[in-house]
């Protein structure tokens, strides 16, 4: 890959990790009024729709068909991946905060490049063992707020416990998607992430007969941000950059998370950091520095 491309495709990253950034914040926001099934379902409609708006202003309905060997893992991964993730995040940001819940997604990169050298082969060196160490210690810092001796499963601790899930999940779903895009166009691959993904959700509202509320303007710009942004265009963006350079370096864009999801929750929300929150920040943002020695020398993807 050229230099410039390689640029073009961090720009990408560094977008798609901004809006999930603030997407953290807009969902904590958005969840004051409805409840997490409520903007899994409306933020999943609004996805699919854009998504489809998206695919057919480009003409690519064409390019749609899968081969044999990724067809089945596809669907899987559309039915069960966002939902799985965005669920479980939408959970726990209804005990934790923001700007806690990104942190803990910070060690994403430590997990993808774990999981990318037992399952692709990708190179495995002593940093990024250092690394995984480290990030492990300062995501139990941020989990427990450093009251390890009288912890009980409530509250923040649950809401850390029910992200940090979500965040082994997404780390887990960033290697097979990097495995599924070596022969899907990352477009036709997030097409089916975000159309057919959002059946599950629907059908579940629907079955549970999930009343419409009343909401204000605000709540449902919210929700519309979670489809179409933190959905639809960081989705793609991400796709594209997993099909384009490897998974272990991809994944350290999701450090960017926390820098912007505080931002916008302190702002916004009111939050602010507690020093274990701190304390944990700076061990995983070390424990990514680790892992990412030695990427430099990898060749990217074509």
């Amino acid at each position: 890959m050229r230099p410039k491309s390689t640029k073009v495709v961090y720009l990408a990253l560094t977008a798609s990790a901004c809006l999930w950034g603030a997407g953290f914040a807009v969902a904590k926001f958005a969840l004051r009024e409805i409840s997490p099934l409520q903007l899994l379902a409306g933020s999943s409609i609004f996805a699919a729709l854009t998504q489809s708006i998206w695919t057919t202003a480009r003409g690519d309905f064409r390019r749609l068909r899968l081969p044999r060997s990724r067809a089945l893992v596809v669907v899987a991964l559309a039915l069960a991946g966002q939902n799985v993730l965005n669920g479980l995040t939408y959970l726990g940001l209804v005990y934790t905060t923001a700007t806690n819940a990104a942190l803990l997604y910070a060690f994403s990169p430590v997990l993808i490049a774990v999981l990318a050298a037992a399952l692709l082969g990708e190179r495995w060196t002593a940093g990024k063992m250092a690394g995984a160490v480290g990030g492990f210690v300062g995501v139990a810092l941020i989990i427990t707020q450093g009251r390890v001796g009288s912890l009980r499963l409530e509250g923040v601790l649950t809401g850390n416990l029910i992200v940090f899930g979500a965040a082994v999940y997404w780390a887990s779903y960033s290697v097979l998607t990097r495995w599924a895009t070596r022969e899907v166009p990352a477009e036709v691959f997030s097409f089916y992430i975000l159309t057919v993904g959002a059946v599950a959700p629907t059908a579940w509202a629907w079955l549970v007969k999930m009343p419409v509320p009343k909401i204000h303007m605000a709540t449902w710009l919210a929700v519309a941000f979670m489809g179409a942004g933190a959905g639809t265009v960081a989705m793609n963006l991400w796709n594209w950059g997993l099909a384009k350079i490897e998974a272990a370096r991809v994944g350290m864009f999701s450090y960017l998370e926390p820098v912007f999801a505080s931002l916008v929750a302190m702002v916004f929300l009111g939050e602010r950091l507690s020093l274990p929150s701190v304390g944990g920040a700076m061990l995983v943002l070390g424990s990514i520095l680790l892992s990412a020695q030695g990427n430099g020398s990898h060749s990217d993807a074509a």
